[in-house]
């Protein structure tokens, strides 16, 4: 009884290792087919791999590079007024502020004049008084043939010149408060004096600006600088305001020195009219500085893989792999120039950087 039960559990235990032996036999095989055939094995593993991936059809077309600069707006230098005072006097009130819009014949500044312009109309008086008093003087010993004509013609003349003298200190408003008033209308650019001061004759008070005689003062490196040209058309766009609100603007002038204080080369650009731009605003500019038309494609396109560029497009559910050379480029699109490429191919936007030549692929292609 024991002896056949011992016959029949060591004939299942053998069977059962040369089942083992048979299934490690065949794994070994085949580890060493893969081995020996490696691309083959990779290609059969690529065709299992699919990729979703987002497709933009290369055009040809247009494309220009542009660059960015800052700046501000400011008043055109030749429509500048400085508002100023014929004689010495001292600053009662400013009753304007900086920005304002002023009108023609409106009250800007109140003056008092000063101590010496004060005895320079009382001499002036004295002057006028004293020549009157010669001149009568003169007539009377003119009438008893005491005193030639020309005497007489002479002292007329004094009295002349001190009535004149008299009359334009008056005229200046020396004698009392004085209202300095606009002679045309324009914005308040600087008050360059204030209550209490003591301005010299000729020294300038405030400025007036046409708000009509504005430009652009823009920022642009020295080497951008020289891509740039006279009247060349720039857009100009209001920082911190619409983003869609968009100003044609002319360069006027390219100043030919780096400015001291910002590094940068100044470029002055007249907006078109009635721009809304204010003094002071803060302005974005475009500058256009090439262009060229050839293949275009969406910048998310091409990957640098090392010191190459790289651009897949589909073929047959396949990705096609090409090396290709920047040309121009802008904040959406580059330039790719390749021979092997066509209009209307579609060039792989999403999903481009998981690929591997001759990759199967599915997803979205945009015609």
């Amino acid at each position: 009884m024991k002896r056949p039960m011992l016959l029949f559990i060591s004939a299942v235990t053998t069977v059962a290792a040369m089942g083992i032996a048979a299934v490690i036999c065949r794994q070994h095989t085949a580890a060493g087919q893969s081995a020996a055939n490696p691309t083959a094995s990779a290609h059969r593993a690529t065709r299992k791999v699919i990729a979703y991936v987002k497709t933009a059809p290369i055009r040809r077309r247009r494309i220009t590079a542009s660059v960015v600069a800052y700046g501000t707006v400011v008043a055109r230098a030749s429509s500048i007024r400085n508002v100023t005072v014929p004689f010495r006097s001292q600053v009662l009130r400013i009753l304007v502020a900086g920005g304002q819009h002023v009108r023609k014949h409106e009250p800007l500044l109140q003056l008092e004049s000063t101590n010496s312009e004060l005895l320079l109309l009382a001499q002036a008086k004295s002057a006028a008084i004293a020549a009157q008093e010669q001149l009568l003087e003169v007539n009377q010993k003119f009438a008893l043939h005491l005193a030639t004509r020309q005497s007489l013609l002479a002292a007329r003349q004094t009295l002349q010149l001190a009535q004149l003298n008299l009359a334009n200190l008056k005229a200046l408003g020396i004698g009392g408060p004085r209202l300095i008033k606009a002679r045309t209308s324009g914005v308040v650019a600087k008050i360059l004096a204030g209550p209490g001061q003591i301005v010299l004759p000729g020294g300038p008070l405030l400025q007036l600006v046409s708000s009509r005689n504005i430009e652009v003062q823009l920022g642009l490196e020295p080497e951008d600088s020289k891509k740039v040209r006279r009247g060349q058309t720039v857009n100009l766009i209001p920082v911190g305001g619409e983003a869609t609100r968009r100003i044609v603007g002319t360069i006027s002038l390219i100043t030919q020195r780096v400015n001291p204080l910002t590094r940068l080369v100044d470029v002055f650009v007249t907006p078109q009219a009635h721009s809304g731009l204010l003094l002071g605003q803060y302005v974005e500019g475009k500058f256009i500085i090439a262009g060229a038309t050839g293949l275009v494609v969406p910048r998310a396109a091409v990957l640098p893989v090392g010191n190459k560029e790289e651009l897949f497009t589909v073929w047959h559910g396949h990705a096609v792999l090409h090396f290709v050379r920047i040309g121009l480029t802008n904040d959406h699109e580059l330039q790719v120039l390749n021979s092997t490429l066509t209009q209307g191919e579609p060039a792989v936007i999403v999903g481009n950087a998981e690929l591997i030549n001759g990759m199967a692929v599915t997803g979205k292609f945009k015609p």
